[in-house]
């Protein structure tokens, strides 16, 4: 699986020759940004929404989303668009599966997060605070994308709660540096007093990394 950080909550990702881009805010580099086949929206905010008119037109991606983010983007002139609940899972292409589970996001009116199965298991949990029904997915999680800045959604703190409920493989923190600040070193001070051992992967804007 090959995964890159453009900022905030936005990431692409490639498993069995599929690639998808999830939320891609407004100032967002997309010139940086290559092939696209799925554009995953989390939630209806601007901040993650933002880019979607603009990417699915030049790349000919489909935007999955929730209803609200489904009629934003069909009145926005998005040709390729589906709605996904919570609980549905979607086979895309090469056996690739998407299934989506309500977050804690209260702003939110229907905020969603995504377990991508391919050939490993990533979870992106859109914007959430610690929830314990994140517990149904230990167990079913190889890497853990998390909020960690606090505003609007998880601090450091609820995120290592988040990443002991769930107990991934790897952790890679997300949703700050672009809007909020957040702290890498004190989600793994967090986790070190949870005794949580874990191992967190600090994103570098840009940087491809294979898991």
């Amino acid at each position: 699986m090959k995964i890159i950080w453009y900022g905030h909550s936005c990431f692409w990702i490639e498993t069995k020759g599929v690639k998808f881009l999830i939320d891609p805010y407004p100032e967002v580099d997309d010139d940086r940004i290559g092939e696209v086949d799925y554009i995953l929206i989390t939630h209806e905010h601007v901040d993650h929404y933002g880019k979607v008119e603009l990417l699915s037109r030049l790349r000919d991606a489909t935007v999955i989303g929730p209803k609200q983010v489904y009629m934003m983007a069909i009145s926005d002139g998005v040709t390729k668009a589906r709605e996904i609940q919570e609980g549905e899972t979607i086979e895309v292409e090469n056996g690739v599966k998407i299934t989506a589970y309500y977050m804690e996001h209260p702003s939110s009116q229907y905020p969603l997060g995504y377990l991508i199965e391919g050939d490993k298991r990533l979870f992106h949990t859109g914007d959430t605070y610690s929830t314990p029904h994140l517990q149904r997915l230990r167990g079913k999680v190889d890497i853990l994308l998390v909020p960690i800045s606090g505003r609007s959604t998880a601090n450091e703190r609820e995120a290592a709660q988040i990443v002991e409920d769930i107990r991934p493989k790897i952790v890679i923190p997300m949703h700050y540096g672009t809007y909020g600040e957040g702290s890498p070193e004190k989600l793994r001070e967090e986790l070190r007093k949870r005794r949580v051992w874990v191992m967190v992967r600090e994103p570098v804007l840009y940087e491809e990394l294979e898991l």
